[in-house]
């Protein structure tokens, strides 16, 4: 069983990655210790603690003379990571199509309508965790918990890529009809048509960023962080 400090950690952990994938955070805002620590009611030692974790994930960048900044991935790393995405995707979507739970998909089309609300409703952090929820769940139904691990890392910092470069800001970056129909296929055990979908749809994805910095945004730590910790306690709006 973890220790309290364990879990406090994890905590901060969870609570930062959550506000990085839903774009709640934008890449280069910088990460200050005492003010995170104010923000989330956290001992300064757990904060530093769970940046250097975050750090070991991408998700944050710690450098002399300035502290910690949300990891702003160069062009090249968004390349590295949709190439992998293409990897882990297409054998996931292929092996849930082979699975003995190809149709467990309820859960999955009820996440769909979910991230559709969400988008109409002009909620972008909800749409945006509703879309990696889906790709995460997906990827569950074959099996390969390995594949759902790593998956889980690259889908966090696919997040922080579409924040950086997306073209339209207005934009989701994901499409609930494109996830149905991979569903639908998923469904009909199309093994190789529904791998083949899923390439288009990640490429879909990648040619919707242009591959330009952005300035660093100031932010409030303290609000965003009584939200997402409010979230938590009653469940998201």
């Amino acid at each position: 069983m973890p220790s309290i400090k364990r879990r406090e950690i994890q905590r901060i952990v969870g609570i930062i990655s959550r506000a990085i994938l839903e774009q709640r955070l934008a890449p280069g805002t910088r990460l200050v210790e005492t003010r995170l620590s104010e923000a989330l009611g956290a001992n300064r030692n757990h904060v530093r603690a769970a940046l250097l974790e975050l750090s070991h994930q991408g998700l944050v960048a710690i450098a002399a003379n300035r502290g910690a900044t949300v990891a702003c991935p160069s062009q090249q790393e968004a390349a590295e990571v949709f190439a992998m995405r293409r990897i882990l995707e297409e054998e996931a979507v292929a092996l849930a199509a082979r699975g003995e739970r190809r149709g467990e998909l309820a859960p999955l089309r009820a996440l769909i309508e979910e991230e559709r609300r969400a988008v109409e409703e002009g909620r972008r952090p909800a749409a945006v965790d509703c879309a990696a929820r889906f790709h995460i769940e997906l990827a569950r139904l074959g099996g390969n918990r390995l594949l759902v691990e790593v998956l889980e890392r690259m889908i966090a910092k696919t997040s922080l890529i579409v924040s950086m470069y997306q073209k339209d800001r207005n934009a989701h970056h994901c499409h609930c009809e494109e996830h149905g129909k991979l569903l639908d296929l998923v469904a009909a055990g199309e093994a190789d048509t529904a791998a083949l979908s899923m390439r288009r749809h990640l490429e879909h994805l990648e040619a919707s960023l242009e591959l330009t910095e952005e300035e660093e945004q100031s932010l409030d730590l303290a609000a965003l962080f009584a939200e997402l910790q409010t979230e938590a306690e009653t469940g998201p709006r």
